[in-house]
C-alpha cells in the first residue's frame, strides 16, 4: 500500500541532495596552480550568470518547488575579504567542483576546510551538509544544517533536510516541526506538503495526512501522482471510500501501472466490499512489482473473503517470507502483526485440509466463485 512509498522516501533523501549537488555542471579542469584561482572564479560567476539549458531546467524546477536553484555559490560573493579568503575560496571551489563531478569523499575534505575558514557562511555550510548527507553521514550533516538555519533562518533546504533526517531517526515530532518550518518558508510547496502527509500517515493521523496530501495536489502539484495516491489512502482510512477511489484513479492516470497505487486501489475496493475488483487490483500490483510484502497480506485477506483458503494461505506465506528479509521499520504492521499472520497461516492450513475433504463439485464451485 502506501507504506512502500512512505519508506522509499528515506532512500530518496540521498538522491534529492545528489540532484541538488548536480545543479552545477563541471566547467572544465580546475586550475591546480593557485594564481589561476581568480580567473577560475570569474569563469564560475560567468557560468552562473549565463545558465546552460540544463541549469535553466533545474532553475525552473527549483522555482517550482521554491528551492534555491544555485546551491554552490562562489564564496567571493559572501563573507568578508580577509587573509583566509583566497585559501577558503580555493577549498570551496575545489569542493564544489568535486561534488559536481560526484567525487564526494574528496569534496567532503575540501568543504570541511572551507567551513573552517568561513564559519559564518551559510552557503558553504549548506553545501558541506549536502555532501555529508549524500555520503550518508547523517549525524554529521544534522549540525551543519542547524548551523545553516542559525545563519540563514529562511533556508528551506536546511529545514526540509532536517525534517527528513529526523524522520530517518524516528523522531517524528521534530521531523514534522522542521517540515512545517520549511513550508512556512515556501508556502504551497507540493513536495513538502506531500512529505507532511506521508509522515502524518505513519503516525496514523489520517485527518492531517489527507489535509496535507490534498494541498500537495494543488497548483503545480496537479501532476504529482504520489500525492493523489497518499490523499486517496488517507481518505480511505477515514472511511471516505468514493472520493478516495477518485483520487487513486487520478494517480493511476498520471502514473499507470504503479504497484503501490494499485495496492491502494485494492485497499479502497476492499473497503467498498468489492472483493473481486480488489483482487484484480492486487493481482495487477503483484505483476507490476512482486517485491512489496503488504500486497500479499492484502491478497490473503481478499482471498479469505472469497473463501479461497488455499490461495489465501499461499499469499500469507509469501508475505512472511518477504517480511523476514525486509527491515522492521519498513513493514506496515497496522493491519496485522507478524504473529497474527502466523496464526492465520496455522488456521488456514487446517481449513485447507477440511476443504480437500469436501466433494469435488463443492471445490469446483469455490474455485469458480474466487475467479
Amino acid at each position: 500500500m502506501i507504506m512502500h512509498e512512505i519508506n522509499s522516501r528515506r532512500s530518496q533523501l540521498v538522491s534529492i541532495v545528489q540532484q541538488w549537488s548536480g545543479a552545477v555542471r563541471p566547467w572544465g579542469l580546475l586550475a591546480l596552480v593557485f594564481p589561476a584561482l581568480i580567473a577560475f572564479n570569474l569563469a564560475f560567476l560567468l557560468t552562473c550568470s549565463s545558465p546552460t539549458p540544463k541549469r535553466q531546467l533545474l532553475q525552473a524546477k527549483a522555482q517550482t518547488f521554491a528551492i534555491q536553484p544555485c546551491l554552490f555559490q562562489s564564496s567571493f560573493l559572501y563573507g568578508n575579504r580577509n587573509p583566509n579568503t583566497l585559501f577558503g575560496s580555493f577549498y570551496y571551489t575545489m569542493g564544489a567542483q568535486l561534488a559536481a563531478e560526484g567525487q564526494l569523499l574528496p569534496a567532503e575534505s575540501m568543504l570541511y576546510k572551507a567551513v573552517r575558514l568561513f564559519p559564518d557562511n551559510a552557503y558553504i555550510h549548506l553545501d558541506y551538509a549536502v555532501v555529508l548527507t549524500a555520503l550518508q553521514k547523517y549525524n554529521q550533516a544534522m549540525p551543519e544544517y542547524q548551523k545553516v538555519l542559525s545563519l540563514d533562518p529562511k533556508s528551506v533546504q536546511a529545514a526540509y533536510s532536517l525534517g527528513l533526517l529526523y524522520d530517518r531517526q524516528g523522531d517524528m515530532p521534530k521531523a514534522i516541526d522542521y517540515l512545517k518550518k520549511a513550508l512556512s518558508i515556501a508556502p504551497g510547496n507540493p513536495l513538502i506538503n506531500y512529505d507532511l502527509g506521508v509522515m502524518y500517515a505513519r503516525e496514523n493521523d489520517y485527518a492531517n495526512s489527507a489535509k496535507y496530501s490534498r494541498l500537495a495536489t494543488l497548483g503545480v502539484g496537479s501532476q504529482f501522482s504520489e500525492a493523489f495516491n497518499n490523499y486517496g489512502y488517507a481518505l480511505a482510512q477515514l472511511g471516505q471510500y468514493e472520493p478516495a477511489l477518485a483520487a487513486i484513479e487520478k494517480s493511476l492516470h498520471l502514473k499507470p501501472g504503479n504497484a503501490a497505487t494499485l495496492d491502494s486501489k485494492g485497499f479502497v475496493l476492499y473497503g467498498l466490499r468489492r472483493y473481486a475488483d480488489a483482487l484484480a487490483a492486487y493481482q495487477e500490483a503483484v505483476k507490476a512489482d512482486p517485491s512489496i510484502p503488504e500486497v500479499y497480506l492484502h491478497l490473503g485477506q481478499t482471498y479469505e473473503q472469497l473463501n479461497a483458503h488455499e490461495k489465501a494461505l499461499k499469499a500469507y506465506e509469501t508475505y512472511l517470507q518477504l517480511a523476514s528479509v525486509t527491515p522492521d521499520d519498513q513493514l506496515d504492521k497496522s493491519i496485522l502483526s507478524l504473529d497474527q499472520v502466523a496464526q492465520k497461516i496455522r488456521t488456514l492450513r487446517e481449513r485447507v485440509k477440511l476443504d480437500l475433504k469436501k466433494p469435488v463439485h463443492a471445490r469446483q464451485a469455490m474455485s469458480m466463485h474466487e475467479n
